[in-house]
């Protein structure tokens, strides 16, 4: 009982947080880091060593040198203020993926009430392990919760039933649910057609999952029709949208990462930073591109204390909008443009070097007609792989010419292409359809 009045009382507040005025947003992001910040540099020390090192006090976080998930990994023991070790975080993480019972939590001797621990899919090359504890569990569920019920707050007075599919079921929402809020987890694991039949027989008010697996059980059968379909954990492509939208109902996407909540759809179903919570620094990762800006994100979690998250800049590459109709001043992001890791590196008609990032990829193999599938991967300085399903001789054709518009509107010079027919990935892996290489 007391975990859902925590969790029904971060619903509520969170309203206060989603501010109209960019100036207010910008004050409370103040508050909460002068008090965050002074907290983490006295209970992590790694983060205290890192201000002593660049010889900044706290108030001058925002100076301060970004780290990413390699370093961050290289001294979890003490950037961690659970007072936990890596080995016990990634044996328990380990034992919940194998046994697929992720109940167990991890103790720590200074936060209450047991720590959430899990892994990172490991697809930008390092797998990254993260903590949550009791607290951050029930204020993460609180907001997510606030966001992605559509018919708010009528939908508290309705019974919920929310179905997710997932690769590891996390323990956020067991302890919330209630009469009028029900949770079932799917696991991506089992068969898709057993998981198509249950997902059917549930009928789920709010479905999320990773786009591919929703795609493949819709394509196995599953009859649903919930208010809402989240689309998490993989790039959003407009294919899948569409195709999920006539097959199951509206969709939103949620954007997150071992690094925490990072955006979450808007009264008006578009992707907003989640900078009531997140503070967001820029990196402009490539000049500027045909249209827009490419952006690799530096964020500092201004609530997070298990597993502190300052100045940690992602692998991810976005593309931001402009305002939103809806008002909100949080940042908006046209588009997930994939991870920095996953853009081609390929030879520019000049002879130099010339950086494809996924988004054009996909655009390019998205035009093929009846295509339904592929991954592009580079296999060499001058060479991608390209696997196709189907696989046929005019699907090649199509999607060699469309490459070909492409490559040639960028200034990229020969490449070569080796086609074939595609190879399925492994079981609960994240789909990824452009993979670079490092060349």
């Amino acid at each position: 009982m007391f975990d859902r009045l925590t969790v029904l009382r971060q619903m509520l507040g969170e309203d206060r947080l989603m501010l109209r005025d960019r100036a207010a947003l910008e004050r409370h992001q103040d508050r909460l880091a002068a008090e965050h910040l002074r907290w983490v540099a006295v209970h992590s020390p790694y983060t205290a060593q890192r201000f002593q090192r660049s010889g900044l006090s706290v108030g001058q976080w925002r100076e301060l040198p970004p780290i990413g998930k390699s370093e961050m990994m290289a001294n979890f023991d003490t950037l961690n203020t659970a007072g936990v070790r890596l080995n016990d975080v990634l044996e328990l993480a380990r034992r919940a993926e194998d046994s697929r019972d992720f109940s167990p939590t991890l103790f720590s001797p200074t936060l209450p009430g047991g720590l959430t621990v899990g892994l990172s899919s490991g697809t930008s090359g390092t797998q990254g392990a993260f903590l949550v504890s009791r607290a951050e569990r029930l204020q993460w569920a609180g907001v997510v919760l606030r966001h992605l019920l559509p018919k708010w707050p009528a939908d508290l007075l309705r019974r919920q039933r929310v179905a997710f599919v997932l690769r590891a079921e996390g323990q956020l929402y067991r302890s919330v649910g209630s009469s009028r809020l029900d949770f079932h987890f799917l696991d991506v694991l089992r068969p898709v057609a057993e998981l198509a039949a249950e997902l059917s027989a549930y009928r789920p008010t709010l479905l999320a999952g990773p786009p591919s697996v929703l795609r493949a059980l819709l394509d196995a059968g599953a009859t649903a029709r919930p208010q809402r379909v989240v689309s998490v954990a993989e790039v959003l492509e407009d294919a899948d949208k569409a195709a999920l939208q006539h097959g199951f109902g509206p969709v939103v996407e949620v954007y997150q990462a071992t690094e925490g909540l990072l955006a979450l759809p808007c009264p008006h179903g578009k992707l907003h930073l989640n900078e009531a919570h997140i503070h967001f620094n820029f990196e402009n990762v490539c000049g500027e591109p045909l249209e827009g800006s490419y952006l690799r994100p530096i964020l500092t979690d201004l609530r997070r204390r298990a597993q502190p998250m300052i100045r940690h800049r992602l692998d991810d590459v976005l593309l931001l909008a402009d305002d939103c109709s809806c008002g909100l001043s949080s940042r908006r992001i046209e588009r997930i443009v994939g991870r920095q890791d996953d853009a081609l590196n390929l030879p520019s008609v000049s002879g130099a070097r010339i950086t494809v990032w996924p988004d054009f990829v996909r655009a390019a193999l998205n035009r093929v007609p009846d295509l339904r599938e592929y991954r592009a991967e580079q296999v060499g300085a001058a060479a991608l792989k390209i696997q196709l399903e189907p696989d046929a001789p005019a699907l090649r054709e199509a999607a060699e010419r469309e490459l070909s518009v492409i490559f040639e509107r960028l200034g990229v010079g020969d490449v070569a292409l080796d086609f074939g027919p595609l190879v399925p990935g492994l079981p609960g892996a994240k789909r990824r359809r452009v993979l670079g290489g490092k060349y």
